[in-house]
């Protein structure tokens, strides 16, 4: 029925605090999307701004393609379900059904098919002559989805609708609005604080934290591949188990050394996604790992190596019916300390008590680790960058009987001992005068992901399409020289980014009306049609007294040598002070009067030049609050 597309959606109350920070996200038709997070966290005020309820203090938001940040509620053509159902006490079932369409004047004939087909579908024909006291809470929820149903809105929001049920109810409401969703087939977005509507109802999950979003995925990848710690720690009953410890590779073993004293040890190939940096045996990381890859050991069920074993002292045992959950402790000596507690499920009949030593197994698969510090995943399904021990001697990179020459802009003098990092992204395959063994191959989201070896060496090349080389091919590899970085040798990627400050000026024309522009530099660059009507949707005439910061990478940019015919108030003018040349493409650093902007350019130092940027490509912040505008 409905596509939705938010981009850089801002919510700010009182000028500074910022209730939702930069959302975007594309919504297809016929999704069932989820928000989801702990109580502040922005989830009800994304809903109520795509309603019309909330104003949006910045972004754009589009309906089926057409921006509706002006539009009324009542023009959007959206339902929605509240908390508290907002049913009219004094009318009857069918009354509130039917007073929407009464405000658009239909027919009493079309009125009355639409009431009591919406009825027929939600089960509550013989309540249509009651008035809401005499229905249940999960009746008057249904009377509250028959009030949006009538409507046969383009999109259907739904804010916590189930919380006010208990928990046998809200488990067959549940059911019931992912059946309507089916039978509808149209847009639904959903509002809950309960992880477990959302692992059930959702196609597609936003976790939110304090008006951030975490991570947009599958129920299954936000379970199975946390980005967080917050996610792996929100998604999932019981919640994940987390202990801190180091992590150390020797030859073709891992251990994992926990703080609480146990020890898991692993073959690498198990660990081999997370990065070499991780595993000098000091650097602090975080274990994680769910109740399923826990056990109490069972000597007759198969191991096939894959699980460690260790010891636990048991603390809590919930019994749940067909299960029991325990609590226990990895610290044998000290049972209450911080970071030790580990839960497991186990089956009804298993009989343990608190103060008992049980024998445990722990996967070896499916663990997840997280940087002690930050709390970003380091295992990732699709590891971020290639970390290669490497050294550079005669202006080529060499590492694992590699030497792959480097271009002029990388040209150091000899190195020994380096590291070279760059994005997984940074390395293709089928062509170079690299080359690697494929030692594994698996099917990601977005195309092919090979684990190669060099030697030693494990590296990692994400293709997009099917599969084109399998386990045991020599594949020859090139490297994308921008995205490399050596910090012993001095190599750093180019920084692409560039920004201005300015503001946004008006110049009354002769003939009448006025004629905007960005004063920058000197300069007055002229802004696109839409960037000017999101600055004035989000500022009004209060953008002419707003900072601005306009930001744009260097693709934005062309750039030609100053003559009397691109001399123009709408250009940039500077002086080509530096060029790097990184063999496919070279890139300038030009010096203006009052910043510097770095731009691809096939010139020479010295060169005076005139700058054109497109105007398409521009990012405009407002300086003051750092938040996108435009």
């Amino acid at each position: 029925m409905a596509s939705l597309s938010l981009k850089h959606i801002f919510k700010v109350y009182d000028g500074t605090v910022k209730a939702v920070n930069d959302f975007n996200m594309e919504i297809e038709d016929n999704e069932f999307i989820v928000f989801v997070g702990p109580s502040g966290c922005g989830k009800s005020t994304t809903l109520r701004m795509i309603a019309g309820l909330e104003e949006i203090t910045a972004g754009e938001l589009r309906i089926d393609g057409e921006v509706v940040n002006d539009y009324e509620p009542k023009d959007r053509n959206i339902a929605m379900v509240f908390q508290n159902y907002a049913l009219y006490p004094h009318m009857s079932v069918y009354e509130n059904m039917a007073f929407s369409l009464r405000t658009m004047h239909l027919p009493q004939q079309e009125i009355h098919k639409k009431v009591t087909e919406a009825a027929e579908i939600l089960g509550i024909t013989q309540y249509l002559d009651r008035k809401p006291k005499a229905l249940s809470g999960g009746q008057r929820q249904r009377v509250a989805l028959g009030r949006a149903i009538v409507r046969n809105p383009k999109v259907f929001l739904l804010d916590e609708p189930l919380s006010n049920l208990d928990a046998k109810l809200r488990a067959a409401m549940r059911a019931e609005i992912s059946r309507l969703h089916k039978r509808l087939n149209t847009t639904f977005i959903y509002v809950t604080h309960d992880q477990v509507e959302a692992m059930t109802m959702g196609t597609r999950i936003v976790v939110m934290k304090d008006g951030f979003i975490q991570q947009i995925d599958t129920p299954t990848n936000l379970y199975d591949y946390p980005d967080n710690i917050f996610v792996a720690g929100f998604m999932g009953t019981p919640q994940m188990n987390f202990f801190e410890g180091t992590l150390t590779r020797r030859g073709d073993s891992v251990s994992f050394a926990l703080d609480c004293g146990t020890r898991i040890d692993m073959p690498y190939s198990a660990a081999d996604k997370i990065p070499a940096r991780y595993m000098d045996g000091a650097t602090k990381v975080v274990f994680g790992v769910r109740h399923g890859g826990i056990r109490l050991y069972d000597s007759t069920a198969a191991d096939n190596g894959e699980w460690s074993h260790s010891k636990a002292v048991v603390s809590v045992v919930e019994m749940l019916g067909d299960e029991s959950l325990i609590y226990a402790s990895l610290d044998l000596d000290n049972p209450d300390s911080e970071g030790s507690t580990v839960i497991l499920k186990a089956h009804p009949d298993t009989r343990v008590a608190r103060g008992d030593v049980v024998d445990i197994s722990i996967t070896q698969k499916k663990f997840h680790v997280f940087d002690a510090e930050s709390g970003h995943s380091i295992k990732r399904r699709i590891p971020e960058e290639n970390v290669i021990p490497c050294d550079v001697k005669g202006g080529k990179l060499c590492f694992e009987g590699q030497s792959i020459p480097l271009p002029t802009a990388l040209v150091r003098p000899d190195t020994e001992g380096a590291e070279a990092v760059m994005p997984t992204s940074a390395l293709t395959l089928g062509d170079g005068t690299a080359s690697a063994k494929v030692t594994r191959t698996e099917d990601v989201d977005i195309g092919t992901l090979y684990t190669l070896t060099a030697g030693s060496l494990t590296l990692f090349a994400i293709e997009d399409g099917k599969l084109k080389y399998s386990v045991g091919d020599t594949v020859k590899f090139t490297l994308d020289f921008c995205k490399l970085k050596i910090e012993k040798c001095g190599i750093t990627p180019p920084h692409l980014s560039n920004s201005l400050s300015g503001g946004l000026i008006r110049e009354k024309q002769r003939g009448g009306g006025y004629k905007f522009f960005f004063s920058v530099c000197g300069a007055k660059l002229i802004p696109s049609k839409t960037i000017l009507e999101k600055l004035f949707m989000c500022k009004g005439t209060g953008i002419f007294r707003t900072p601005l910061e306009l930001v744009f990478d260097a693709g934005a940019v062309s750039v030609e040598k100053v003559s009397e015919q691109n001399i123009d108030s709408t250009k940039l003018f500077g002086t080509v002070s530096g060029i790097a040349d990184y063999g496919y493409i070279k890139y300038a650093e030009i010096t203006l009067d009052e910043a510097r902007i770095i731009a691809p350019y096939d010139g020479q130092v010295s060169d005076r030049v005139a700058l054109q940027i497109d105007g398409e490509r521009i990012t405009v912040k407002d300086k003051k609050i750092d938040m996108i505008i435009a």
